[in-house]
């Protein structure tokens, strides 16, 4: 048996220094070597490769966000409403209110998405053209996509 708290991976400080060397003389050259061509797509399986192609049709970043995560019904009511006509004044083109998915909710669902959304049903018309759940990359169903007038 060995001596307790001593492993026989532990390096000494020879060894150590050794291996320090060794490492910075890998990281040094790291920059020489080149990027991979631009296009060239290595697909790992069928299925990786179809999600890159599906996944390929990028979405830009909203111009404006809104994340609501932990305010009540009424701060975010009035939020969104301030959210959403300075983003208009301001000639934004694209927002996106995070609603999140109401895990915290328990029986009654996502109360905040519930709540905005119909806010922006009865209120939104003027300032919007379209509003629909965010894409993947942006919250899916714990967000609003909003498309300004």
């Amino acid at each position: 048996m060995g001596k307790k708290g001593s492993t026989s991976s532990s390096l000494s400080f020879e060894e150590s220094d050794q291996h320090d060397s060794l490492m910075e003389q890998i990281f040094d050259g790291i920059s020489d070597v080149p990027d991979k061509e631009p296009g060239l797509e290595i697909p790992l399986s069928k299925s990786s490769s179809k999600k890159k192609q599906s996944s390929s049709k990028t979405v830009p970043r909203p111009d404006q966000e809104l994340d609501l995560h932990g305010k009540t019904r009424e701060e975010a009511i009035m939020m969104v409403q301030n959210f959403v006509m300075t983003c208009h004044a301001n000639q934004f083109r694209t927002g996106l209110i995070i609603t999140g998915k109401g895990r915290n909710s328990g029986n009654q669902g996502p109360v905040l998405k519930k709540e905005v959304t119909h806010w922006l049903e009865r209120n939104g018309k003027p300032y919007l053209r379209d509003f629909h759940e965010a894409p993947p990359r942006f919250g899916g169903s714990g967000a609003i996509w909003l498309d300004f007038k």
